[in-house]
């Protein structure tokens, strides 16, 4: 990973400007007003002798969305440790649609980090708590307050499910969404509604046009464990294992379907990269999901989802990897087993013949926020999850 929030050195107070209005009933245009007032109060040079003001330097919006007030603290904090490295504009928006009436809060804070050269990077945040209906219009709030010409993330923090309208609504005014899976109420539903908005599932014609990126937290936390198998394959003597393999299996911590998605994914992953197409989807109980693939190229691939109720991790997390083939050589074999305390590592089994490889892999557990900042360091696509996601879309209808 690129950087972490604590690899960001924090500013001396006395290099950084602050301004700051809030008003809790106010209008848009008040907002805007103020807003540019507090930007231009910003930008004053530090003393007479300057002839003109600093100019904004901002590379990116970020707008976030959350329904529960306490997320407004906590996001606060991680656009603060952002702005040094990624100047923004952030717009927070405390949707209350459930209330009556339609009044609207809202809080401006600026700041101008002064760096060596003498131009301040500026962090200018607008926090709005939009109650009753206007809480599900969320373009025309967002549209005003972005920074055209620059790209626009949305974080969509707030557990409510993505559904077709928000997805339009958001398709107007941001560049790349980025979600938690694992923090939705119904992350499968959620997961299939990215499918098609980026033209993986057979729902895709109805949004696809102005495709915009997505990205999901819980795509990153897997790494470790793509890493782990991509390395297997690495060396060019294995290349031929890929076209052999028989069986592929993932446990995840829960019980219910959605615990699998993570697994779906990961599964979903080696089908878009490995060509296959599964032929046969269904459950096997409550706890398990069984599909067939057919590869093209060798023999038809097993592969099993499955929930195992564990009381260290939070469920969905991956427990336990497992795929083995056969080749003319004799069989072949790799386990990726979670601790089973939840501790921060697997241990990694590896079986080639008659030799038995055992090593230890570390799973170090990232923050969300040092998640986000990766994301915003790379592109606004990320074509791999894509390629993931289109592979998964018929694992995902089976957990239903």
């Amino acid at each position: 990973m690129a950087q972490t929030i604590g690899a960001i050195a924090s500013l001396h107070p006395d290099r950084v400007r602050t301004r700051h209005w809030e008003s809790s009933d106010t209008d848009m245009q008040t907002v805007m007003d103020q807003l540019l007032w507090l930007g231009s109060e910003l930008r004053q040079p530090d003393s007479a002798a300057e002839d003109h003001p600093h100019p904004r330097n901002c590379v990116l919006n970020v707008v976030v969305t959350f329904r529960e007030e306490q997320r407004a603290a906590a996001v606060d904090r991680l656009l603060a440790a952002l702005s040094p490295a990624h100047p923004m504009r952030a717009i927070l928006l405390h949707l209350d649609p459930g209330t009556e009436g339609g009044t609207l809060g809202a809080s401006i804070t600026g700041q101008a980090h002064r760096l060596l050269n003498g131009f301040p990077v500026q962090r200018e945040q607008v926090l709005l708590h939009v109650r009753g209906p206007a809480a599900d219009h969320l373009a025309s709030i967002v549209e005003p307050l972005l920074v055209p010409d620059i790209p626009t993330f949305l974080w969509w923090s707030r557990r409510s499910d993505l559904d077709q309208r928000a997805l339009r609504e958001v398709m107007q005014v941001a560049d790349a969404l980025v979600v938690d899976s694992t923090q939705l109420d119904s992350p499968v539903e959620a997961l299939l509604a990215l499918a098609a908005l980026t033209g993986a599932s057979p729902d895709a014609p109805a949004v696809v046009e102005g495709r915009i990126g997505v990205r999901d937290l819980q795509w990153s936390r897997l790494r470790p464990w793509r890493d782990a198998f991509a390395q297997f394959f690495a060396p060019a003597d294995r290349h031929r294992l890929l076209t052999r393999l028989l069986k592929l299996t993932c446990e995840s911590a829960g019980a219910s379907p959605g615990s699998r998605v993570g697994a779906a994914l990961l599964a979903g992953w080696a089908a878009s990269a490995l060509g296959w197409r599964f032929v046969r989807v269904g459950a096997a109980g409550q706890s398990a999901t069984e599909a067939v693939a057919e590869t093209g190229k060798g023999p038809r691939v097993e592969v099993t989802l499955r929930s195992v109720a564990n009381d260290h991790l939070a469920e969905g997390e991956l427990m336990n990897v497992q795929m083995a083939g056969q080749t003319e050589d004799g069989p072949f074999a790799m386990s990726v087993e979670r601790d089973s305390g939840g501790g921060p590592h697997a241990h990694v089994t590896i079986a080639l013949g008659a030799d038995t490889i055992r090593q230890r892999l570390a799973l170090p557990r990232v923050s969300d926020p040092d998640l986000l900042l990766h994301m915003l360091w790379t592109s606004r696509r990320d074509l791999v999850f894509e390629s993931a996601l289109a592979g998964a879309s018929m694992l995902l209808e089976s957990l239903r």
